[in-house]
């Protein structure tokens, strides 16, 4: 098997574990503008761009801002909690994966929910600017987030790779669905995903392929994972 065309990869708990930041930074925002969110709803982040956490949150009604000013008020929130030792860390073999890529010339797209500051915000934490990516998606690029498949439509498109030749890496339920149903191969990884039986843990089982984390991968590996 050749190796994929093109990789895709999910941002949030696959390549940073950045998942309970930014539930914390939303969590944040919304107590100081004293409308609390429960436990539960915070994780509602997990796996789903703003469009989705605004709407099914009910943060229009709650705060009373638009979802443009949610996002701000949420990278600030976050900038704060940086500033109090919150650390936005990447997971294992994300670095190496991003090298692998580049070594054998594979073209690689972010696709994200989180919003272009927050895309930003990370790169540091893989050791990457702007610009060094063949390509980036993120929430206000596309109409709708995952699960639906634009974001990872989008990026095939900007690469000029047919969806079927591309291999996703991905950590969410709604992303794998995304993915899946643009047509692409996807495997899940678990190193930032949440116990089974805790709240935000994700049900991988959809993907076609499963690693524990992305530590270790080969070029071999990514052909593999392409049948």
């Amino acid at each position: 098997m050749s190796p994929p065309h093109a990789l895709l990869l999910d941002l949030d708990g696959t390549l940073i574990d950045s998942e309970m930041v930014h539930a914390a930074g939303l969590a944040r925002l919304c107590r100081d503008r004293g409308a609390p969110l429960a436990p539960e709803e915070a994780l509602y982040v997990i796996g789903h761009g703003w469009r989705e956490i605004y709407d099914h949150l009910r943060l229009g009604e709650r705060l009373g801002i638009s979802v443009e000013a949610v996002i701000q008020g949420t990278v600030a929130a976050k900038e704060i909690l940086f500033g109090e030792g919150l650390e936005l860390p990447a997971l294992p073999g994300a670095r190496e994966l991003l090298a692998l890529a580049r070594e054998h010339a594979i073209p690689v797209a972010i696709v994200t929910g989180s919003a272009r500051c927050e895309f930003e915000q990370a790169l540091p934490a893989l050791g990457l600017k702007p610009g060094e990516l063949a390509a980036s998606v993120c929430s206000e690029d596309v109409p709708r987030g995952k699960p639906n498949p634009d974001g990872y439509l989008r990026a095939a498109e900007l690469l000029a790779v047919a969806p079927g030749s591309c291999l996703v890496i991905e950590d969410s339920e709604a992303g794998i669905e995304a993915a899946l149903a643009a047509g692409m191969r996807v495997v899940a990884s678990a190193a930032g995903n949440r116990p089974v039986g805790s709240p935000g843990h994700q049900d991988q089982g959809r993907a076609q392929h499963h690693l524990a984390s992305l530590a270790g991968l080969r070029l071999a590996d990514l052909a593999a994972m392409m049948g």
